[in-house]
């Protein structure tokens, strides 16, 4: 069994108002991108921007509505998961010609 664990599990809610939001996706990865080392003062500018490209694929290929969505980044551990981050982000959909 290997030692190395990078299963993620990404959840996605729509933000309708200010704290009400509906969970619409849940989306597990095995993806090592959270856990590359980054010198403490860019870490946090690292994982927005990991986290929110990560966010614009998936939302992309779910064809999901325009909208304000709160996406979470939790660590799959044996015992419990840990959470890695959570953004706000708008999404609006592009066409692809």
């Amino acid at each position: 069994m290997s030692a190395w664990n990078y299963t993620h599990e990404i959840e996605y809610r729509r933000e309708l108002s200010k704290g009400h939001r509906v969970h619409e996706f849940t989306e597990t990865v095995e993806d090592q991108g959270w856990c590359f080392s980054q010198p403490p003062e860019s870490k946090q500018a690292w994982l927005i921007t990991y986290t929110r490209a990560c966010a614009e694929d998936y939302l992309a290929r779910r064809g999901a509505k325009a909208g304000t969505f709160i996406v979470t980044v939790y660590q799959q551990r044996p015992d419990r998961r840990v959470l890695v981050i959570a953004i706000r982000m708008k999404w609006s959909p592009r066409s692809l010609a």
